[in-house]
């Protein structure tokens, strides 16, 4: 038996709406309906690039036969091709259909163009309100053309290339913003031209990728292939992350575009595993999701499915909400393969997280229960998607649920509804198709202005420049008659110029005087400020200082405070065996007073006598033995409770908090830091399970432990899958630098020898970096609760770069390591390499 309909899913975390299944009447019903195995066209993916572009609509299999309708200001998506049967076949045996609902809605059908003239006649109304409003749109942007425009010629005039490139850059990207795509990529290309002449290799680039995306948004998809694959390889070649990205992106798109989805999805495998290389998690789940979407329109359903779920995965592990379009491509992908259940489940998680489009995630559901044949739960999602499409404003949901809700209708034989329904979608549709064609029309009225509006300024341009040379020629005859009458007042003009100069002179000096006053006023301020924010630093710390000499003392009491009931319970034992004693001596003497009379009475007091004091004496002993064993509990504590201390603070800085009650941050001259990281722990994890990867991390990080403390190095602290040390602290010594890297080396033994024991298991390896610098800074305890030995400064960044440029299964350190150690260990050189916000540094691999 044939499964259910195919599904597509929806490329990246915006997508447009989709439809309802592609209908079929089902005979002897008049009923509309998904046959077994058809596919549920795509309306195609609503193509956002969301790191580093503006929004720009993708849509794929657009058809001849298919019409386009805008959705919002600016986007586009494809829609239902017009085809008669939707239609025709509803009415074409309206005979029939006017005789089941016993003629009561004879006048339904004539109502089916009631829209289209209640639109005509709504139009009027508004016309001249519609008039003013593009009035005053074509009268901005035609001044901002001509200021371009005369920018333009004005950079031209005076020779200068700056301004040209500038103006031209302005008035590209303001006949882009208007899709006038040709014009565009006119003065796109001469601000290339003056990018070259002015050595602006960064701007030339910046301006050829927006070459590559108007190519694409003009439909030139060969050719924006192809300067988007040039602008890769330039991009790669000067080790740019993120334009990098957009080619890649842009390649995605247009593979897409052109129906390639094996290329498309090469390229979104390419951004994911540059995305996990700069550990880039958000654009590698939309990578994933997207490398699921490709395999939809390849019918590899189940590799979708796996896609879909390491996107899931890895938006889990980065512990954020996973995000709504996971769960809408896991439910159709589901639906695809036939598991209606989890397909159901999957949307409705969508529809709990998926704000935006709540009311096409409600439809699909609909569709799904509809294709089902559970027309209660179809009915009641259709209903829900109509109220929510009604509070979105969103047209082309509302059109698609009120066309669902007539081929419900009908299958339910409330032919009257139906009708209904079907004439809201037609007035629905017919809005749409309206906008659609004035939005068309706007376009190219703007355009034809446009033209207009630069043809009229060159004409004006060219007039003006005519007059100004007769008026030129004018003035050239004006200035040769005044030339005798200028040359007296010029030499007037120069006697006035030097009283005028004595007297700027004398100006300057006395502006100089009152500029070093101000100056001196300042720097008297900047004392007086810097004065008072040493002091209230000064009084921080002493409140520092306060609160943990406050804690500390709380700590004391509360030991004091346990050891005195200690003492008070033993006081208190020994009074009771005191007591106890006197009172069987009483009792013994009472005896030998009635010895005499009653020897045999005495004889039974005096074995009373002699057990009862034995059950005292044996009271008497658990009492004291209960007492040892309270001071051994308490002591067995106290020792518990500095040997914590002393795992969370080095022994010298916790024996300087119990002797003081603080410690103070200490600055060293020279100490070694250690960062090691295992590459591509994000992907590993993702396959195994949670408390595996805490296992296996707590393993290697009690090893790290053990061969720091061998090499006298101080742990500082674990962050996520990286671990971080430092020699040379809190004891001063000179073997740091040398300690440090043979404890790496053991570090990378150790790992290396687990690697083999993992692959001989047959699970994946866990290749580490590790990266070592030598400098100053400062160490010690900040705070008044949790504390926490840590490490602050430059050197502490500069190691964690020399980590993050590290190979696996390598050492790297920097030049000031190397220095110190180049006499113990063979390193090899590796240049100079770019450090994000350092520059270039020297590095070394230890051999």
């Amino acid at each position: 038996m044939a499964g259910p309909p195919v599904l597509q899913t929806l490329s990246h975390h915006h997508f447009d709406i989709g439809l309802p299944p592609h209908q079929e009447r089902k005979a002897g019903k008049g009923l509309f309906r998904p046959k077994e195995g058809d596919k549920i066209r795509d309306p195609g993916p609503y193509w956002p690039l969301c790191l580093y572009r503006p929004v720009r609509h993708l849509f794929q299999d657009h058809q001849p036969d298919q019409q386009t309708v805008s959705r919002h200001p600016g986007l586009a998506h494809p829609r239902r091709p017009v085809e008669q049967p939707a239609v025709w076949h509803f009415c074409q045996n309206w005979h029939e259909l006017l005789h089941r609902v016993k003629m009561k809605y004879t006048f339904y059908i004539p109502l089916l163009l009631f829209p289209s003239f209640l639109l005509s006649q709504t139009g009027d109304s508004v016309k001249d309100n519609i008039s003013v409003v593009n009035e005053k749109y074509k009268a901005e942007l035609a001044n901002e053309l001509q200021n371009g425009l005369a920018k333009l010629g004005v950079g031209n005039k005076n020779n200068d290339q700056a301004v040209m490139l500038d103006a031209c850059l302005e008035i590209a990207d303001l006949y882009e913003k208007e899709k006038y795509y040709s014009k565009a990529l006119t003065y796109f290309e001469q601000a290339v031209s003056l990018a070259n002449e002015l050595g602006l290799h960064e701007v030339r680039l910046a301006i050829q990728s927006s070459i590559a995306q108007s190519l694409f948004d003009d439909g030139q998809l060969e050719q924006a292939n192809e300067a988007s694959l040039d602008l890769f390889e330039q991009h790669q070649i000067f080790g740019l992350y993120e334009p990098a990205l957009k080619d890649l992106e842009l390649l995605a798109e247009t593979s897409l575009r052109l129906g390639n989805f094996a290329k498309a999805k090469e390229y979104f495998k390419k951004i994911e595993q540059l995305a996990m290389v700069t550990t880039d998690e958000p654009t590698a789940i939309v990578a994933m999701n997207n490398m699921g979407f490709t395999a939809t329109r390849l019918q590899n359903y189940e590799e979708a499915i796996d896609h879909f779920s390491h996107a899931e995965l890895n938006a889990m592990g980065s512990k954020k909400e996973v995000p709504g379009y996971i769960f809408t491509n896991l439910g159709i992908a589901w639906y695809n393969i036939g598991n209606l259940k989890r397909a159901i489940k999957n949307l409705q998680q969508a529809e709990g997280r998926d704000k935006e489009h709540k009311s096409y995630i409600q439809h699909l559901i609909s569709s799904i229960y509809f294709s089902d044949d559970d027309l209660y739960n179809a009915l009641k999602y259709n209903e829900l998607a109509i109220a929510s499409a009604k509070k979105s404003k969103d047209m082309q949901v509302m059109a698609d649920a009120h066309e669902t809700a007539s081929e419900i209708y009908q299958q339910l034989y409330e032919y009257d509804k139906a009708l209904d329904h079907y004439k809201a979608h037609l007035s629905l549709k017919d809005s749409l198709e309206r906008i659609a064609i004035s939005e068309q029309q706007h376009t190219k009225n703007i355009h034809d202005f446009m033209d207009e509006t630069e043809n009229s300024f060159r004409q004006n341009l060219i007039e003006s420049e005519l007059r100004q040379a007769n008026l030129a020629q004018m003035e050239l005859t004006n200035q040769t008659l005044q030339l005798e009458a200028e040359t007296q007042r010029l030499e007037q003009e120069k006697q006035s110029q030097q009283m005028a100069l004595l007297m700027r002179d004398q100006d300057v000096k006395e502006a100089n005087l009152r500029a070093a006053q101000l100056e001196a006023d300042r720097t008297k301020q900047e004392l007086r400020l810097t004065t008072q924010r040493l002091l209230a630093e000064k009084q921080s710390r002493e409140l520092a200082s306060l609160n943990q000499k406050r804690h500390l003392d709380s700590l004391e009491a509360a030991r004091t405070e346990l050891e005195q009931q200690q003492q008070n319970a033993l006081l208190e034992s020994q009074l009771e065996v005191a007591e106890l004693q006197a009172k069987q001596q009483q009792d013994f003497v009472e005896s030998l007073y009635w010895l005499a009379g009653f020897f045999g009475i005495i004889m039974l007091i005096i074995t009373g006598s002699w057990l009862y004091g034995r059950r005292l004496n044996k009271k008497l002993a658990d009492r004291n033995e209960q007492i040892e064993k309270q001071k051994g509990e308490i002591e067995s504590e106290r020792i518990r409770a500095e040997g914590l201390l002393l795992n969370i603070l080095p022994k010298e800085v916790a024996n300087e908090l119990k002797d003081k009650g603080a410690a103070t941050p200490k600055h060293y001259d020279s100490a070694t830091v250690l960062f090691t990281d295992f590459q591509g722990f994000t992907k590993i994890a993702a396959t195994m399970p949670p408390a595996e990867v805490v296992s296996e991390l707590n393993e290697c990080f009690l090893k790290f432990d053990e061969i720091a403390e061998k090499y006298r190095l101080e742990k500082i602290k674990t962050m996520g899958d990286a671990y971080m040390c430092a020699g040379g602290l809190p004891v001063e010594n000179d073997t740091h630098p040398v300690d440090a890297i043979a404890a790496a080396k053991e570090i990378l033994a150790f790992i290396e020898h687990r690697n083999q024991k993992l692959a001989a298991a047959g699970k994946a390896p866990w290749p580490i970096r590790i990266g070592i610098h030598t400098g100053e800074l400062v160490a010690g305890v900040v705070g008044s609760k949790k504390f926490a030995y840590d490490i602050w400064g430059d050197t502490v960044n500069v190691a964690s770069r020399m980590e993050t440029n590290s190979e696996p299964g390598q050492i790297n350190i920097s030049e000031a390591t190397y220095d110190l150690v180049k006499a113990k260990f063979e390193c090899k050189y590796r240049g100079e390499v770019e450090v994000k916000n350092k520059g270039k540094m020297g590095m070394y691999l230890v051999g």
